[in-house]
């Protein structure tokens, strides 16, 4: 049998020379062109009469050349129709002039030439940079096309990872940012209490529909407290503050996060009581797998925080050392005990240690009551709170040899109960129990009983959410001081017969007038020494931002935002941002801008401890004398707080 073999193409000779000739013509069309005109040209001066009358037709080829083949070809052959124009004329003038001439013949072709060499210079310049407009624009145009897909693209891997992951996180692992590093953080972990047995029990659609309605608010939380959520662990959220993002007050974060997640327990009604467990120290943070990465926290305080949150009691939040450290200005806390240690319920030692507790809210601190509190507590077997008490005691009387004997017995006992066994944990440690942010309005310390117990239910009238504000004072641990400054300068509106109206429109241009400090990097707001120039520019900034975030909250009354924006100006002239003077200061912004100052300098702050009343006011009439304040507010706040 003959083997099959491929067909073989047959090509006649159309078939071979119509793609040869195609292919010669495009590539020689130039020089076809110029060749075609030169036989034109000699055609035209050869055998047609009335030569000049003819001339003109060279211009329908040449501006046709400059429009198809570009700039050079044209004028090539408007160059070659001259030349051989010229050689007719040299050898029959009497074909282009009357006279027969051959100088008029040649200035005659010399001058039509010309035209023709110029028009077809312009014209095929112009349609070559009408062509290269056109690529441009194509190109851009390509260039868009691949952009919007790149994109969209883009926006649908950010989803998707934003879906997933922080949008922090994503937003840095993008950008190549994040990586391997030792810092300061603090670890808050969560988990409901007898969720998993309940859980048995119900259908797993209601069940996990519960449970993403509480992992919601608490990502609501967590990230109005600035942290960011490294996993879920079924009913239970680990969490890192400081990290990413540097926050120097990342303990007061996590602990403001961890009460803000008890009370909203309450508020929903969660019929699972939560436990919450915090440690701050150094940890190694970074992104931690290879194909499947995630943000996370590995160290020594992740397992203690952990641990803190598997011994913690339903509701409550229990926090190491290091953190109460941070937050003890701030937040009340009471030391934890074995449970053989616990407190005996005395009801003679508890009633008299609750009256005089209520005495020392009522009249003030006094070196005899402070000591006389320290003894009930050791008695009670409250060794933490008697050191604290006796503590105080020696800073208003330290020569007092009886409150040192007893100031050092307590801490003696103190170390052999206040520490706690957790477990893996070779030593024990140090636990507290977070109690409640501390209210500076209520300390009579500060504010004078009468004044605070007055002006207590103004409060009422500030429809701000708490937590906007107090989210923005966590991070300079200012905590309580817009509400100090809200009802201080109320106060001082009432005394000054303001109209209602106005009183509460200062009111809450006092409690909002620091929302600005979210816009201002926290290493200046945390800084312990002086401020430079260029920081100190980029602080005053803060006021603006203040009215940009008042308006982004709906509050859009001018009286307010006026406040808001010159509560930083100076009587004589020095303040900021339009050094305003005198009565052309809003006086809602001069009542606020010293009750505003007295709760700085009677506050904590990273740079300084508080002060005592009595100094901050002595402080604040020597500036008012030397022009800083309106000296009718500086007298009304002196007044009012006696």
């Amino acid at each position: 049998m003959t083997p099959m073999r491929e067909p073989v193409a047959l090509m006649g000779p159309m078939g071979t020379w119509s793609p040869r000739l195609k292919n010669f013509i495009v590539r020689h069309l130039e020089f076809l062109f110029i060749l075609l005109m030169a036989m034109i040209v000699v055609a035209v001066f050869y055998y047609l009469p009335y030569k000049i009358a003819f001339l003109n037709l060279f211009f329908l080829p040449v501006l046709t050349a400059a429009y198809y083949l570009g700039k050079r070809a044209a004028v090539m052959a408007a160059v070659l129709c001259l030349l051989s124009g010229v050689l007719f004329a040299y050898y029959r003038p009497h074909w282009f002039t009357v006279t027969g001439t051959h100088l008029n013949a040649i200035l005659v072709l010399s001058t039509w030439g010309g035209f023709l060499i110029l028009t077809s210079a312009g014209i095929g310049s112009l349609q070559e940079s009408l062509n290269r407009g056109f690529q441009d624009t194509r190109r851009l145009y390509e260039e868009l096309k691949r952009s919007r897909v790149s994109e969209g693209m883009r926006e649908k891997v950010e989803k998707t990872l934003y879906a997933t992951m922080d949008p922090v996180i994503a937003k840095l692992a993008t950008e190549g940012k994040l990586r391997f590093e030792k810092r300061d953080i603090s670890i808050l972990f969560t988990e409901l209490a007898d969720f998993t047995s309940s859980a048995v029990e119900r259908r797993a659609d209601v069940v996990m529909e519960d449970l993403n309605h509480f992992l919601a608010r608490v990502e609501t939380i967590v990230e109005l407290f600035r942290g960011h959520i490294d996993k879920y662990m079924g009913d239970g959220a680990m969490v890192e503050f400081g990290a990413p993002v540097d926050f120097d007050r990342h303990a007061l974060l996590a602990v403001l996060a961890g009460l803000k997640m008890q009370e909203m327990v309450h508020k929903f009604d969660i019929p699972w009581p939560l436990r919450v467990g915090i440690a701050s120290g150094n940890a190694i943070v970074g992104m931690l797998g290879v194909r499947r990465q995630a943000y996370s926290a590995l160290g020594d305080r992740v397992n203690i925080a952990k641990r803190l949150e598997e011994i913690c009691e339903p509701g409550k939040v229990y926090i190491d050392e290091p953190t109460y450290l941070a937050v003890e200005p701030l937040v009340t806390a009471k030391r934890l005990r074995h449970r053989e240690h616990e407190r005996p319920s005395n009801p003679e030692h508890l009633e008299r240690l609750n009256a005089l507790e209520e005495d020392l809210r009522r009249q003030g601190e006094r070196a005899e009551v402070l000591y006389e509190l320290g003894k009930l507590n050791l008695k009670l077997h409250d060794e933490a709170a008697a050191v604290r008490h006796f503590e105080r005691a020696l800073a208003l009387d330290p020569g007092s040899t009886e409150i040192k004997l007893a100031y050092a017995d307590a801490c003696f006992k103190r170390g052999e109960v206040d520490k706690i066994q957790l477990k893996g944990k070779e030593n024990k440690i140090p636990v507290y129990e977070v109690g409640e942010i501390k209210d500076r309005w209520r300390d009579p310390a500060v504010i004078p009983a009468v004044v605070a117990a007055k002006y207590e239910g103004v409060a009422t009238l500030i429809n701000v959410p708490n937590d906007v504000v107090l989210s923005v004072e966590a991070l300079d641990g200012s905590v309580g001081h817009s509400r100090v400054v809200a009802l201080l300068s109320y106060a001082i509106a009432d005394r000054l017969k303001i109209n209602e109206s106005m009183k509460k429109t200062i009111l809450l241009a006092g409690y909002l007038q620091g929302l600005g400090k979210e816009a201002v990097p926290h290493h200046i707001l945390n800084g312990t020494g002086s401020l430079t120039d260029q920081e100190a520019k980029v602080l005053e900034t803060y006021v603006q931002s203040s009215v940009a975030a008042c308006q982004k909250l709906g509050h859009d009354d001018p009286h307010l935002l006026e406040i808001v924006l010159h509560h930083q100006e100076a009587w004589d002239g020095s303040g900021y941002p339009e050094r305003l003077r005198g009565e052309a200061i809003p006086l809602g912004a001069r009542i606020t801008s010293v009750a505003q100052v007295f709760s700085a300098l009677t506050s904590w702050r990273p740079y300084h401890e508080a002060w005592d009343a009595h100094a901050a006011l002595n402080e604040i009439r020597k500036d008012g004398e030397k022009g800083r304040y309106d000296p009718k507010v500086v007298e009304v706040l002196t007044e009012i707080l006696g």
